[in-house]
């Protein structure tokens, strides 16, 4: 008799980007195979970051994934949608905090992320074009401005060997998200790599008290 083979059930988890360029990043990387199988990631691109609380709703109702991360830029201070987001998520759900177990933030923005793949890099705000000369500098892509194809070949550019370069570094920024040069990217790629998928279980039972 042919023994069936054992079904695994994986731990969905959907990941709301705040635009083409977090979308790509973030896709790049389930590309590369960095993290553990346990998880069936789904991402999803809001377009903007005022579509995030909306979105966020939206999924969280029709009740498809075991959590839903958000994946976003701080933006600039005083931080007003960023905040915004924040607390909108916070007022849905009920919870004070529910928005730090759920959002993943670089603040100023996620080319901070990306950049660390290549070196130590210190982004003080959003500016594209003081942030062009960085990403020329570290990738060699001139006049970036987040144009389709340059958000490709960016990402085209990250290669696993990188990776735990980039880990390093974000870990080594992970501050508050008040912080000029910071993320708390470092907390969730741990819990990524990882097969033990409690950390999930532990947000859920948060959120339902």
């Amino acid at each position: 008799m042919t023994k069936l083979p054992k079904l695994v059930r994986k731990h969905r988890i959907c990941v709301i980007c705040e635009g083409y360029e977090d979308f790509a990043y973030f896709n790049r990387l389930l590309e590369l195979d960095v993290w553990s199988d346990t998880y069936d990631f789904s991402l999803k691109n809001a377009k903007s970051a005022s579509n995030i609380p909306a979105m966020f709703q939206d999924l969280f109702q029709n009740d498809m994934f075991e959590i839903i991360l958000v994946f976003c830029d701080t933006d600039k201070a005083p931080y007003r949608e960023y905040v915004q987001i924040k607390n909108k998520i916070n007022s849905y759900l009920n919870k004070q905090k529910a928005a730090v177990e759920l959002v993943i933030y670089a603040n100023p923005c996620t080319m901070q992320i990306i950049l660390s793949h290549f070196g130590d890099v210190s982004l003080k705000n959003q500016g594209k074009r003081t942030n062009a000369l960085e990403i020329e500098k570290w990738t060699g892509i001139k006049d970036y401005d987040a144009h389709e194809d340059q958000i490709k070949e960016l990402c085209n550019k990250i290669f696993r060997r990188s990776y735990e370069d980039m880990k390093m570094r974000v870990s080594a920024i992970n501050f508050s998200d008040t912080t000029s040069c910071s993320t708390n990217f470092a907390v969730f790629l741990d819990r990524f790599e990882s097969s033990d998928s409690r950390w999930i279980s532990t947000i859920q039972k948060y959120l339902k008290e």
